[in-house]
């Protein structure tokens, strides 16, 4: 029962165990259900009538229902701080202790939940100055992960349109904000001028 990017206690333990048992043709729709609240960073996944009929369809106590609940947010949560392989991610998930079907409803659910995230950062990643056509922009995040750490990186990209070639910059955060302040200063110049 290892994995690098989840500690297992003996509790994390229990919990898989009484997830494994949990009726699945349910347990899909139970695991997108948490993560929608999760991402919506709810109070409450589950209203106190819901939990009763959970513990009815699952055949659990609310201790138990409690702990299969609290151990898939704290797994959920650490997989979207990493970027998986699914075929890793399966792996891994077998090796702390899940059956294959639950596997195959968190895969799914994860492949589902990182596809939107993607999606959004996609369509909202580029976009052209409609007033002057000689200037474009697009925004690029470059991410990477290491086990032991996430590191985002967001550069932008414009590119300057001259008569007979393009000119495109790279800027990070930092260089994007130096470069506005001197576009800035020398609007101030001009406008001085003027």
């Amino acid at each position: 029962m290892e994995c690098i990017w989840l500690k297992t206690s003996p509790s994390l333990k229990k919990g898989i165990d009484l997830i494994n048992q949990l009726e699945e043709t349910k347990f899909e729709q139970f695991l997108r259900r948490i993560v929608v609240k999760l991402k919506n960073q709810d109070t409450e996944i589950f209203t106190e009538e819901e939990r009763r009929k959970l513990e009815k369809i699952f055949k659990v106590n609310e201790e138990q229902l409690l702990l299969s609940i609290k151990t898939l947010i704290y797994i959920f949560k650490r997989m979207l701080k990493f970027i998986f392989m699914p075929a890793n991610l399966k792996s891994d998930l077998l090796n702390i202790g899940f059956n294959e079907e639950k596997v195959n409803s968190f895969i799914k659910v994860w492949s589902y939940e990182i596809k939107l995230t993607l999606n959004d950062l996609a369509s909202t990643s580029s976009n052209k100055y409609e007033d002057n056509p000689n200037l474009q922009w697009k925004l690029n995040t470059e991410l990477s992960s290491d086990y032991h750490k996430k590191s985002k990186i967001p550069k932008a990209y414009i590119s300057f349109l001259g008569k007979q070639r393009i000119t495109e910059i790279e800027l990070t955060h930092q260089e994007l904000n130096s470069f506005f302040l001197q576009i800035e200063s020398i609007q101030n110049e001009l406008d001085n001028v003027m």
